[in-house]
């Protein structure tokens, strides 16, 4: 109502057409539906005065936002007028129109660095402060005092759809597009938005398999939350098994997926370390040449170094003779294997007795929460009685949470570590044979499963560094050879039985499955 109480008498006003709201809108930003059909107006009307705002702040709170707009509107003798500020075209007005857009920005950033500070300590604090992701829903609620608390709860309706994502995927049968296909046809619901196009992108599932928020991470900015208070649905084992396919068949750190190479995201260079990239030319005859580059910087910063191109299919037979060393005779991997049957005979058995001892308890903890409530059923309780239900009831699920933490600890660390021994004997066995054999999308998984990283410079291998357990089942076999680095296993300073044991905090959480998924993809295409 100010705003037309402030119309001068010359000018005509039209509530129907001549009124533009922003409504929900912020004034920090020109790109606001109203504003940009205003000025769009002025433009072509050569018939309007003045524009008419109820002060400075509600139509810019960035100087140069309102400058553009004064500028603009200048050009076709439009004036700016402020129902409760005085501006005018004197040099006074114009003095007090500039303190006033800066005063505009200057409360307007304030009020944006107090906002990304709450949200900031919230997320610190285990809350979530944004859009709820997909398996989960904003949830607000009016308190006593009137302020709004909000938090996100499970959608159980999106969720099952979720751990079906990662249950399926986790199985290695599928990539994102064509479980993306498999999902769609099974119904999986996608949420209405104003630009859906109503169908289930790869990119969407990728993004569901990343998302840590699942596993109880917040992220916000630079901060990050492992303890997230939302109510998790995705068990960590299953996610981190998933990230291990995605980053096998990504190619880890390499996101650079114009050009497809066996050696992208495991090749650096010797001289100044930076990561090495793939490039393709085509010379004047036509033919296409592939090159290894030193990308020549690291963490965004460029570095000196003077290592020149290196011919991909140069380096791809020097990775060749490298596989060549490391294949190790099949006398040798059958003596091993029955190694470590012999020794890992007796240590199962006392890792059965543990698993059986843990579910024992589980099952007794269990026995007592049952107990409690038919306690509780049979007497009318009170609310102290009630009290002390809901304290024995939060010590009994906490025993329960830890002992199932154990369990899998149990179950994973004997079984999984001497599985993965198991498979990195078998591939060593025959990794010449099977990379000869092997697609090159296998080709590549099979590198980056043996090799942590590979050096090059003057266009030669000059150090390959194994990954575990593959550096020490090899140790004897290349200690000979300098370009192995083989320094971090130190092959005889401890027994078989003493490595196997310490893998579990030696070895990559990923690594594991990496070897797996290897061994499964190379067991049906490439293995003898």
């Amino acid at each position: 109502m100010e705003c037309l109480a402030a119309t001068p008498t010359p000018y005509e006003f039209d509530e129907t057409t001549d009124l533009y709201t922003d409504r929900g809108e912020s004034a920090r930003t020109m790109d606001r539906a109203a504003l940009l059909e205003m000025l769009n107006r002025c433009e072509k009307d050569r018939d309007i005065g003045a524009v008419i705002i109820y002060d400075v702040s509600r139509l810019a709170r960035d100087r140069i936002d309102y400058a553009v707009i004064k500028q603009t509107l200048k050009k076709r003798n439009i004036k700016i007028i402020s129902a409760t500020e005085s501006i005018d075209d004197s040099p006074e007005g114009q003095v007090l129109e500039g303190i006033l857009s800066t005063f505009a920005e200057f409360y307007s950033t304030q009020n944006a660095r107090r906002v990304r500070l709450n949200m900031a300590r919230k997320v610190k604090d285990g809350l979530w402060v944004g859009r709820a992701p997909y398996g989960y829903k904003n949830v607000q609620e009016k308190v006593a005092t009137g302020k709004v608390r909000a938090w996100v709860e499970v959608n159980w309706e999106e969720a099952r759809w979720v751990q079906r994502t990662f249950e399926l995927f986790a199985t290695g049968n599928y990539s994102a597009k064509s479980l993306a296909k498999v999902l769609q046809v099974e119904g999986f619901p996608i949420r209405k938005l104003k630009h859906s196009s109503g169908r289930l992108h790869a990119s969407f599932i990728e993004k569901i398999l990343r998302e840590r928020f699942y596993i109880g991470v917040l992220k916000w900015g630079d901060v990050v939350n492992p303890n997230g208070k939302h109510e998790v649905f995705v068990d960590p084992l299953l996610f981190e098994k998933v990230q291990a396919i995605l980053d096998s068949r990504l190619g880890g750190s390499s996101r650079n997926r114009r050009l497809f190479s066996i050696l992208k995201g495991i090749v650096f260079c010797a001289e100044c370390g930076s990561r090495a990239t793939l490039e393709e030319h085509t010379t004047s005859s036509g033919r296409l040449i592939r090159y290894v580059r030193c990308l020549k910087a690291q963490h965004s910063e460029r570095v000196s170094c003077n290592q020149e191109y290196a011919h991909e299919t140069e380096v791809l037979s020097q990775l060749e003779r490298l596989l060549k060393l490391i294949q190790l005779p099949a006398t040798f991997v059958e003596k091993l294997r029955n190694r470590i049957k012999a020794l890992f005979s007796d240590e199962q058995q006392l890792y059965e007795k543990a698993r059986a001892d843990i579910l024992g308890k589980i099952e007794e903890v269990k026995r007592r929460k049952k107990n409690l409530v038919l306690q509780l059923i049979d007497k009318r309780a009170t609310e102290g009685d009630m009290e002390v239900y809901e304290s024995v009831k939060a010590e009994l699920n906490t025993d329960e949470k830890r002992l199932g933490e154990d369990l899998g600890k149990v179950e994973n660390q004997i079984a999984g570590v001497v599985r993965t021994v198991e498979i990195a004997l078998a591939l060593a066995a025959n990794c010449f044979y099977a990379y000869r054999k092997a697609e090159p999308e296998i080709k590549a998984l099979l590198i980056r499963t043996f090799f942590k990283k590979i050096l090059i410079r003057d266009k030669q291998i000059v150090q390959a560094v194994l990954n575990e357990p593959l550096d020490y089942l090899c140790w004897a076999r290349l200690k000979g050879y300098p370009m192995f680095d083989l320094g971090a296993v130190s092959g005889q300073s401890r027994s078989l039985l003493e490595y196997i044991k310490s893998l579990p905090q030696r070895m990559s959480k990923y690594q594991g499955v990496l070897w797996e998924n290897c061994y499964n993809h190379l067991r049906a295409v490439a293995l003898p």
